[in-house]
């Protein structure tokens, strides 16, 4: 037996032959023209498989899904004894566009006015749609004649497209000619000439010029127009009136602000109505400022090429609240900040309707669902305003009993245990609403995509009797997923984000939680989804747009110790369309030069991440106090390894870390051991636990930011020295009050040596002191030295306390006690030699975080010490 199924365009020809509406088994599929689209894909949209049954309206659903792609012009399913054949036609990819005929204009112009791009699928539709687009644009430029013929030349899977254009000949200016009484300046702004193409692009661009400068002076009433015949331009300019605004009696407020909201008002024209609009506007502004008895007079006064409003006012007393009295037997406290008169403010006699109904709405919330607000009373006096409310609660109602009618208790139970949640809580309609939004959900996850909820309530007394009446609908289930709208990014990628679920009920929470996981790889900038009716399932159509992939960075600085610095990088995240991500920086400044390289992969395998870097360095490590240099690194590092999220705050690192260095220019005072100088070359693991739940990285007004990182280097690694080096810090941020936070931090490290290896070498020994570890100390001045020069050590700890206080306009200052201190060996560690710095510090808020400068003071300073050392720097200290 035989048939088949051919869809072409818009048209689905079914050709049955002996087994209508039978369902028919595949034993094998045959796939002809299919060249850039995957055949994996292919199947799943068509909803066939080998070794399975078919029907021809699953065919007919299969070949519809398909055509969402908008990649096929044609496709055709034929069907002989368990053979199934299928050959389709692909649009073709355009490989080359090129714009031929074009005299007036350059290639550059006529192809912004492409619909259509290299890459881009072949489309008639589109190509109608430029050559609209292109014989529309040179008919408003003056070339009432054209003609634009595109030709497609199709190879294999591939097309050329040439377009030939016959602008002719544009209708030209002969004269120009100026009507209307205006500033001469303004011929100024019009750039067409006679013998020129009558252009209304240009034309346009004349007007709005002349509208901003109109209304740059000032003038109201403005007209620009403009009329073409017989080859004569004629322009007509009626200047308008300008407009003056004078206040009288203002002493109290700016008479900028007035002036800008009576402006508003005043647009096309001015007369009485507008002018009445203007005072109401500016009483209301007066009034919400406290001045209730304010009194606005206006005079117009008319010249020939002028209005001028002269505002007199009468400002009267400004009041502001004295006392807030709202008699119930709830605590005030929560009632009076949701009011807009509150005590100590100005009196806004507008807000008082709406501070009534504010009360009111808070005691139904309470349950209070009969309760009554009395209008205020006000008791006024010469600069003060006291405001009582009257409350009349009533009893407070509860809901004593829930009926929920659902047909055949269909997941009856689940919504009874919803329901009983609610059972003697106070009842207001706000809850009512809740309790029906918190059943419908059991039903939505459960399948039943169009259930609905009706009820009604009854109150006795103080009881309320709630009915409930679902109407589920049919179930519905997960059909197939259709891509759409991907250029850059892979379609098999998006499939791999989405979560099974093909043949599960639907559930639409589902569907949230696959936009938040496709929203976390930065790729997209709009995800819409949606359902489309299938029988008893809902197909889903996935409709992407695609965020910039790439960036690049660049910036200048200035820092306490570096002097002039800059930086550059350069991003992309979405290497081979699957999310793979490439980033590559380069610092320089006087003490320092580095670049680095970062391959990182999210998707290696589930939810591990592979990251691999590339870095080169060149320091100049300087002591701040002498100028001096106290040593020369060039340090060349590669690592690799994976990242594994457990949860949105908690993460687990683990690395093979490699570094070849070169030491020179060591000052002698400072060498603790031969590696010291020269060359050397450090192998070993890294593993870190990292935990950050802060709410803000730049920025943190709340959360913990902790974690604990091991390096384990040892000669089987190919590693010249053998140690283990381990740190911790522990970050946490409090807002004890509104604008007010605490920030805590305590970090510490140690290094143990073992084999051969007796001293940690210069480069890997730890230093304190600085804009981001002890402030009052110069940057790593902190800890053992050798004739007053730093040779760092192998354990430090530290700690800091921070409160940062918000003032307003962008501006912290911040009060901080920082304490720590490096050892040489990890037995030398006493927390009595903590040393100690207290001081004070300013903070700009910007994107990349605060901009902050400190002076820190030494509590403990020894003799010949500086007293304290003043630290400037972008970000917090921790």
């Amino acid at each position: 037996m035989r048939s088949s199924f051919v869809l072409s365009f818009v048209s689905i020809f079914i050709l049955l032959f002996n087994f209508a509406y039978a369902a028919e088994y595949i034993k094998k599929i045959e796939i002809e023209g299919l060249k850039s689209f995957s055949k994996e894909e292919f199947l799943y949209l068509m909803g066939v498989k080998e070794n399975q049954s078919f029907t021809p309206e699953e065919i007919t659903t299969g070949i519809k899904r398909l055509f969402l792609k908008d990649v096929f012009d044609d496709i055709i399913v034929e069907y002989d004894q368990g053979i199934m054949k299928i050959s389709v036609q692909e649009k073709p990819l355009i490989k080359k566009i090129e714009i031929k005929g074009n005299e007036h204009f350059s290639e550059s112009f006529f192809k912004k006015l492409l619909s259509f791009k290299k890459g881009d699928r072949l489309k008639e539709i589109e190509c109608k749609k430029t050559q609209h687009n292109i014989e529309n644009e040179l008919n408003k430029r003056g070339f009432i004649n054209c003609q634009v013929n595109i030709e497609k030349k199709v190879f294999e899977n591939f097309a050329d497209i040439t377009i030939y254009i016959k602008e002719g000949e544009p209708l030209k200016i002969k004269s120009i000619k100026w009507k209307g009484t205006f500033d001469e300046y303004i011929k100024n702004f019009l750039s067409l000439s006679v013998g020129e193409p009558f252009d209304k692009v240009i034309l346009e661009e004349f007007i709005n010029k002349v509208e901003k400068y109109f209304i740059k002076q000032g003038l109201i009433g403005s007209e620009i127009s403009y009329s073409f015949t017989n080859g004569e331009l004629t322009l007509t300019i009626k200047e308008g009136k300008k407009l003056q605004l004078e206040f009288k009696g203002v002493n109290s407020l700016s008479e900028r602000d007035l002036k800008s909201i009576a402006m508003a008002h005043f647009q096309d024209q001015v007369n009485e109505n507008i002018i009445k609009d203007s005072i109401n506007s500016l009483i209301t502004f007066y009034r919400a400022k406290g001045f209730i008895e304010v009194r606005v007079y206006s005079l117009l006064e008319q010249a020939k090429n002028e209005w001028k409003i002269t505002y007199f006012i009468n400002e009267g007393n400004r009041k502001f609240v004295k006392k807030v009295e709202i008699q119930t037997k709830l605590p005030r406290e929560e009632i009076e900040k949701l009011l807009a008169n509150k005590e100590g403010s100005f009196f806004n006699p507008e807000e008082l309707e709406n501070d009534k109904q504010r009360i009111e709405e808070y005691f139904k919330i309470k349950g209070y669902f009969n309760c009554k607000v009395f209008p205020p009373q006000l008791q006024e006096e010469e600069n003060s305003v006291s405001i009582l409310f009257k409350v009349q609660e009533g009893e407070q109602v509860k809901i004593k009993h829930i009926e929920i009618k659902v047909k055949d208790n269909l997941l009856k139970t689940e919504a009874e245990e919803i329901a009983k949640t609610y059972i003697n809580s106070p009842f207001n309609e706000t809850t009512f609403l809740e309790m029906k939004r918190k059943i419908r959900e059991i039903y939505l996850k459960s399948g039943y995509s169009e259930a609905r909820i009706e009820g009604n309530y009854e109150i006795k007394n103080s009881d309320a009797y709630v009915s409930l009446k679902i109407e589920p609908g049919s179930k519905k289930y997960f059909g197939k997923s259709i891509v759409l709208g991907n250029k850059k990014t892979k379609t098999k990628f998006i499939y791999q984000r989405l979560l099974p679920k093909e043949s599960q009920p639907y559930n639409p929470y589902t569907l949230e939680e696959e936009r938040q996981i496709l929203y976390k790889t930065g790729l997209f900038s709009r995800i819409d989804i949606k359902p489309q009716p299938q029988d008893d399932s809902l197909d889903l159509i996935y409709n992407f747009e695609e965020a910039p992939a790439g960036a690049f960075e660049f910036g200048f600085g200035f820092g306490e110790y570096e002097k002039a610095k800059a930086f550059a990088e350069l991003s992309y995240i979405n290497l081979f369309g699957m999310n793979k991500q490439i980033f590559s920086r380069v610092e320089l400044n006087n003490l320092e030069k580095r670049s680095y390289i970062t391959y990182v992969d999210p998707w290696i395998w589930k939810d591990l991440t592979f990251k691999s870097s590339l870095l080169f360095e060149k320091i100049n490590f300087k002591n701040i106090d002498t100028k001096s240099i106290i040593y020369k690194v060039k340090r060349y590092s590669a690592s690799a390894g994976f990242e594994k999220k457990f949860s949105e705050f908690f993460k687990a690192e683990l690395l093979y870390e490699a570094t070849y260095s070169k030491t020179w220019d060591v000052m002698p005072e400072v060498i603790i051991s031969d590696q010291d100088i020269g060359k050397l070359f450090i192998s070993g693991i890294k593993a870190s636990l990292i935990y950050d739940s802060r709410d803000n990285p730049f920025d943190p007004t709340k959360g913990w930011l902790a974690g604990v990182t091991s390096k384990l280097s040892n000669e089987f690694l190919g590693s010249e020295l053998n140690f283990m080096k381990s740190s911790f810090y522990i970050n946490k941020y409090t807002e004890l009050i509104k604008g007010l936070v605490l920030a805590t931090s305590l970090r510490g490290g140690w290094a143990w040596l073992y084999g051969k290896t007796e001293n940690l070498p210069i480069s890997e020994r730890y230093f304190l002191g600085g804009r981001d570890t002890v402030r009052g100390y110069a940057q790593n001045t902190l800890g053992p030295k050798q004739n007053n020069q730093p040779t760092g050590g192998n354990a430090f700890l530290m700690g800091n306390v921070e409160f940062r206080t918000y003032l307003g306009k962008n501006f912290f200052i911040v009060n901080f006690l920082d304490f720590g201190n490096v050892w040489k060996r990890v037995g030398d560690v006493d927390v009595s030699n903590l040393k100690y710095t207290t001081g004070v510090g300013l903070r700009y808020k910007t994107l990349i975080g605060p901009l902050r400068i400190d002076y820190g003071y030494k509590l403990n300073r020894q003799p010949g010490e500086s007293h304290g050392e003043i630290h400037f720097s972008i970000g917090h200290a921790f």
